[in-house]
């Protein structure tokens, strides 16, 4: 079996190659560059080649037996998916996709959805476009909704390190998600035929708040973590960070995160135990891993 992952060296898409390996899959990566190569795992082989040029698409796809989809930060998203899903269709290769998607189980909540999200998202119409044209697929597609993340907040981990919680929430809390669950689900999809095709929500446990993360943060540190969310210089934090659409994308994300209250139904987090087979891990979890990590990264090397 072999798996081609396009955005293999992003948030979502290393997950998913980590959680891919350790099933024992063959893993194919689709990069831009040769240099992108370098950042691969070992046992990673690299496809060099562009989403906009289908005959690299397809050469890259050939042999494979499923693909993860995961549209980048691009003003040309929806012409990428398009030669990818189109390339998929030619080859006979099952498409999981991983990204913004809208899961809601009527057309009515579904309609309502796209109004609030186009209202308050604007940028976000091409990418909903995007998970239609995957749903669309012949080959059984599975969409996986991934809404706010727990690793956003290594976008701000300096921040973090110095004390303070800088990206906004409503008072009420966001639902979140850890990336690690994202990528065993979808390393599932992409290897078990028994998987359903279709559209899921993944979502974590329970809403978590800035003024909960901040606490969370200094209780896995030892030393005290503000929540400075509401600053109205928040978005300056994230300059420092991003660059390009990906900045515009998280700043409006955000901006609309500390607007709106937005829990995870039951049935999503049920949905999402059910397809992992175990509870989703929680914010504390994730935040416990990252801090011993960051603590292990700026420890001394022995000579």
């Amino acid at each position: 079996m072999t798996v081609l992952v396009a955005g293999a060296t992003g948030s979502i898409g290393k997950e998913v190659v980590a959680a891919l390996l350790a099933r024992g899959a063959g893993v194919r990566a689709l990069v831009r560059t040769a240099g992108r190569a370098d950042v691969l795992p070992p046992g990673v082989e690299p496809a060099v080649g562009d989403l906009r040029d289908p005959a690299a698409v397809t050469a890259a796809l050939t042999g494979a037996t499923a693909a993860l989809y995961v549209s980048p930060h691009d003003p040309d998203e929806e012409r990428m998916a398009d030669v990818f899903v189109t390339a998929c269709d030619a080859l006979g290769v099952r498409l999981v996709f991983a990204g913004v998607a809208l899961t809601a189980r009527s057309r009515l909540a579904r309609l309502s959805m796209e109004a609030l999200v186009s209202t308050f998202l604007p940028h976000y119409r091409g990418k909903l476009r995007v998970a239609r044209r995957v749903a669309a697929a012949r080959q059984r597609p599975t969409v996986l909704g991934v809404a706010n993340y727990y690793q956003n907040d290594e976008v701000v981990r300096a921040e973090i390190l110095d004390g303070r919680y800088p990206l906004p929430t409503h008072r009420n809390g966001v639902n979140r998600v850890d990336l690690r669950d994202v990528g065993e689900v979808a390393a599932r999809a992409l290897t078990d035929d028994a998987f359903p095709a279709g559209a899921f929500a993944l979502a974590g446990p329970e809403s978590v708040s800035g003024a909960r993360a901040a606490r969370v943060w200094s209780e896995a540190l030892g030393r005290p973590v503000r929540y400075d969310g509401d600053r109205p210089d928040w978005p300056d934090v994230l300059a420092r960070h991003l660059s390009g659409a990906k900045l515009a994308d998280y700043r409006r994300s955000y901006g609309f995160v500390a607007r709106f209250h937005l829990p995870a139904p039951a049935r999503d987090i049920a949905r999402t135990a059910e397809l992992l087979g175990r509870p989703p891990r929680t914010y504390e979890s994730y935040v416990r891993d990252t801090a011993a990590d960051w603590s292990s990264s700026q420890r001394p090397v022995a000579d």
